[in-house]
């Protein structure tokens, strides 16, 4: 059976639709964790009560934005916001209100900031690993 090249172009995007459908079935629905701290999409972590939200890279603006809204926003902004004189604030390295510390450099989450120990669901739903 010949395909058309119209039938053929709505083939691949109906292929490219569930490809997509599919990748993203792995995270399909909110991951909560312990406490305020959730995940709304593979590779962001959001922290209610922190007000802030972040990605691979780090504190994220327009996630925070995105998932908390305007004041979490604000708040952030204000937060990071280098004054003068004071060294700029890391925000590739955070410590969720649940205890969870995670660094973006390493890309990994540690079950607390005193101990060395991985926080799989954690790190999973950050970095994908």
């Amino acid at each position: 059976m010949k395909l058309g090249s119209r039938t053929w172009v709505r083939s691949l995007l109906l292929s490219c639709v569930a490809a997509g459908a599919m990748a993203g079935a792995a995270h399909a629905k909110e991951v909560k964790f312990k406490g305020e701290v959730y995940s709304p999409e593979s590779g962001v972590i959001c922290d209610k009560k922190a007000g802030f939200c972040a990605d691979t890279e780090g504190l994220a603006v327009a996630l925070t934005k995105m998932y908390l809204g305007e004041k979490a926003e604000k708040r952030l902004m204000d937060r990071i916001r280098p004054e003068p004189g004071v060294q700029n604030y890391d925000t590739r390295t955070f410590v969720l209100t649940n205890g969870v510390a995670c660094d973006c450099n390493a890309k990994a989450c540690k079950v607390s900031k005193h101990e060395n120990k991985l926080d799989a669901a954690h790190t999973k739903a950050l970095f994908g690993k």
